[in-house]
């Protein structure tokens, strides 16, 4: 009897403890992919030291090439669209040193957007010569940072999302359009991102929203946009309205800066080089 009594003591102990190494083991995160996409079959390139702080990228599918730009340089670069590699003689010194955040192409045209809301547009002179031109700077008062900045077709309008504004609160975040072909800079926000919406469907509790990068989908016409602080990357309409929230993993996206489609709807988004190169992904997409 006290056998048995002595042997149920260590069964028990040793159950414990098989249940203390279980509860201890660190839960398994899963990364849901956004719909047609699968974050499993990210097809990666390793991208050229000159763009190691890569932070905008634009896919031109007219000349079928990439363009990229540093975030402390005033150049371009053109990237082949299949290898990745940056196109030699191909670069353009638009501007001196700043903190450049993003690109986006009108008919073409690129643009590269300044963090404080000057946006620089490439023009092209009669000997060939490729260079740029103030566009048009925001006039919000207080402090404003952006580092997002895509092209919405339907309203003609280049749009800016803050990543940090004075005017916004912890539940706001705001976007302002710049009509090239007409009236330039609104100071009125287009629309106002609700950020506790961003919170409420994201899948963990992270750090504030702050986009970096955004894009317009060439087929469901959503805005995707990413934020590099909080890991996430949000998809709503073109009015700012979040319908869906997803984690981004950091050993796939370290430092998510940039996004864009082409026209057949495949996604690629640039990571700021972490460790040692900056990183383009590309995500095929499934009808």
């Amino acid at each position: 009897m006290q056998g048995l009594i002595f042997f149920g003591k260590i069964f028990l102990s040793w159950l414990a403890v098989m249940v203390l190494i279980t509860s201890c083991k660190p839960k398994r995160l899963v990364y849901k992919s956004p719909p047609h996409y699968n974050f499993a079959e990210a097809q990666t390139y390793k991208l050229d030291l000159k763009i190691k702080e890569i932070s905008g990228i634009a896919f031109d599918n007219q000349k079928e090439e990439f363009i990229a730009h540093n975030d402390e340089k005033g150049v371009l670069y053109f990237l082949d669209k299949e290898s990745k590699t940056i196109k030699p003689g191909q670069d353009i010194d638009f501007a001196g040193k700043g903190d450049y955040e993003d690109v986006a192409l009108v008919n073409g045209v690129p643009y590269v957007l300044r963090s404080d809301g000057m946006i620089t547009k490439i023009v092209t002179d009669s000997t060939g010569k490729k260079y740029g031109v103030e566009a048009g700077q925001i006039g919000l008062s207080g402090s404003k940072d952006f580092e997002a900045m895509y092209y919405d077709s339907t309203r003609k309008a280049l749009v800016l999302i803050c990543k940090n504004c004075e005017l916004d609160t912890k539940k706001t975040i705001s976007a302002f359009a710049f009509y090239i072909d007409s009236i330039g800079f609104v100071e009125k926000p287009i629309f106002v991102i609700d950020a506790k919406k961003i919170d409420s469907l994201s899948p963990r509790k992270t750090s504030k929203f702050q986009p970096s990068a955004a894009a317009i989908h060439p087929i469901t016409k959503q805005l995707f946009i990413l934020s590099s602080a909080s890991n996430q990357l949000v998809i709503a309409d073109t009015d700012g309205n979040v319908e869906s929230v997803f984690m981004l993993a950091k050993n796939l996206f370290p430092q998510p800066e940039g996004i864009t489609f082409k026209n057949k709807g495949d996604m690629y988004i640039s990571n700021e080089a972490v460790s040692s190169k900056s990183t383009l992904i590309k995500f095929i997409y499934k009808p």
